[in-house]
């Protein structure tokens, strides 16, 4: 019975100590996500999204110019275009409705492709880099780091408006092969006899996924050429790919939603002012996926806490702070700034302290004599033992001090 009500003690202590840890393991994990959407917030990255989201809009005009300039380099060999037209519409159904204009604009970009091209890598590399610089600043605010010189930035802005061109028909190639691989499949009358094959060809949940697997490995490619160039600090591998799939997840899945969302959340906007609101809303949930992705590189990865406030109670609290020039006149409602100012005493104080340490040290190494002063560099230069000597030397002495203690009983004896 005492066995019994013992065994039955220690079962009922040992779930309380599980579920006590899994309280402590949960309360941490909580703890982790609020400090993470505390810096999502404060670094004010919704409003950065939006600020990329105008960017984007701006710089691919020129940029989709330089793609189709450069696809009338490609096209000036070829003389069949009414064949590749009609295997445009085998992927491209609204090609169909438009032969004609299809038609026209490569007939143009065969005569003025030299011309074309010109502009539109001047017009690419201008506007793009801006983008790229304004998404550089954007990013060093996430993971708290100094923008590059004026040069170096423009020519880091240039380099990716280069990588971005070269890698937008890779992207495209990569998300269109499980259709056309799935297509191949399923109008090969040879792989048809196969059942497996035959099976997977004609199932449409797995053309559904090797769709969305490839608009993920897509959205990889870029996001991690993003976050690995853009911003300016050297970010390895290892460091950012956390991010990068998260948001080529988020890429993923909002492009697979997105029609479904214009179609019944913005059916009011119609025309020429409809559609300029649907670009803006997909490249603002675009923009923000992209923060969201550096945002958990940041705090993940590379360990960058939030800051105290907000970004703009942040920055006007430190800026009062060095200038002391806050104007008289402001609003009496505000939000509360103390955390920042708590923060930039505590700092203050503790740089305090580090150079009145620093100072003792000083004064004690002027005021050595040259005997304690090569003492002290004898000290500093003996070797340290290991631990396990020194574990070895204890041991060692334990076993002689009970040998000596057995002798001297025996002696007695």
């Amino acid at each position: 019975m005492a066995s019994g009500t013992r065994g039955a003690g220690y079962t009922r202590a040992k779930d309380q100590h599980s579920t006590r840890r899994f309280i402590r393991r949960a309360s941490k994990e909580t703890k982790t996500l609020r400090e993470f959407l505390n810096k999502f917030n404060n670094d004010w990255s919704s409003g950065l999204a939006g600020l990329l989201a105008y960017n984007i809009l701006m710089s691919m005009v020129p940029i989709a110019i330089a793609l189709i300039a450069i696809l009338g380099f490609l096209l000036g060999g070829i003389t069949d275009t009414k064949q590749l037209i009609e295997r445009a519409t085998a992927f491209f159904p609204t090609v169909a409705q438009n032969q004609d204009a299809v038609q026209l604009a490569i007939t143009q970009l065969q005569k003025n492709a030299g011309w074309l091209t010109i502009i539109a890598v001047a017009l690419a590399l201008f506007s793009g880099s801006n983008l790229f610089i304004n998404m550089e600043g954007c990013l060093n605010i996430v993971y708290r780091v100094r923008t590059r010189p004026f040069v170096r930035q423009r020519l880091i802005a240039i380099t990716m408006v280069l990588i971005f061109i070269l890698l937008v028909p890779i992207m495209v190639l990569i998300s269109s092969l499980p259709t056309f691989a799935l297509g191949l499949l399923a109008t090969n009358p040879a792989l048809q006899k196969i059942p497996f094959i035959s099976t997977i060809a004609t199932n449409p949940i797995i053309s559904y996924m090797a769709s969305f697997l490839g608009s993920v490995l897509v959205g990889f490619i870029l996001f991690e050429a993003i976050f690995i160039i853009v911003p300016n600090q050297r970010i390895s591998l290892s460091n950012s790919w956390l991010g990068a799939l998260s948001s080529a997840l988020g890429l993923a899945l909002f492009l697979l939603l997105f029609p479904l969302y214009a179609r019944f959340g913005l059916s009011s906007y119609t025309g020429q002012v409809g559609f300029a609101v649907i670009l803006l809303i997909f490249f603002y949930y675009f923009a923000l996926i992209l923060m969201i992705g550096a945002e958990i590189n940041a705090f993940f990865s590379e360990g960058v806490h939030p800051i105290p406030n907000n970004l703009v109670t942040f920055i006007s609290t430190m800026a009062h702070a060095l200038n002391e020039d806050r104007p008289a006149s402001e609003g009496h409602a505000h939000i509360d700034s103390q955390p920042t100012e708590r923060a930039d005493e505590q700092h203050i104080e503790k740089v305090r302290l580090e150079e009145a340490d620093n100072q003792r040290r000083n004064l004690e190494k002027a005021q050595q004599t040259p005997g304690q002063k090569r003492r002290h560099k004898l000290q500093l230069e003996k070797p340290q033992s290991p631990k396990r000597m020194m574990l070895l030397e204890v041991a060692v002495g334990s076993a002689l001090a009970v040998l000596l203690e057995w002798l001297h009983l025996r002696r007695k004896l």
